[in-house]
């Protein structure tokens, strides 16, 4: 079997910052869910916790955008990304209305109508200009609340 090559990776500015997006998003959305959102529905027992201002866990953690990272309008807004195990996050590619139907039992109402609206307007094709750089100076301020708030 021959393998393509991977691709490489963008070094423009816009990337970076996404990146840097990317990566304080999973830190946060870990922090706040304390682990795997479906561990007690399906029993995976993914947590974890914060140790010396890391993110700290015995299993793989990634954060799950629940509107797909495409829609620039959702692509930083945690409260629309849900910490989830790898091998929970592995199941949804298969069990994709299942997995959302199982998310949707543990979030908040407020929450699953932000998540209803914003499928609207992405299924409307309406589109709001971002700008990443101030939502990653956003998810550095909320980072550190909640660092400084953690109560692990």
């Amino acid at each position: 079997m021959k393998r393509s090559p991977l691709k490489r990776k963008s070094k423009s500015p816009n990337a970076i910052v996404k990146d840097n997006i990317q990566e304080y998003v999973r830190l946060i959305v870990s922090i706040r869910d304390k682990g795997c959102v479906l561990r007690s529905v399906r029993g995976c027992g993914a947590i974890c916790e914060v140790v010396d201002d890391k993110v700290v866990s015995a299993t793989v953690i990634q954060a799950d955008h629940l509107i797909t990272r495409a829609n620039s309008v959702t692509f930083a807004d945690y409260r629309l990304i849900v910490c989830i195990c790898r091998a929970c996050h592995g199941w949804k590619h298969w069990h994709e209305k299942e997995y959302d139907s199982l998310v949707k039992t543990v979030l908040s109402k407020e929450v699953l109508d932000l998540w209803e609206k914003c499928e609207l307007d992405r299924k409307a094709h309406k589109t709001y200009k971002v700008d990443f750089v101030m939502e990653l100076l956003h998810l550095k301020q909320e980072y550190a609340r909640l660092i400084k708030s953690s109560s692990y």
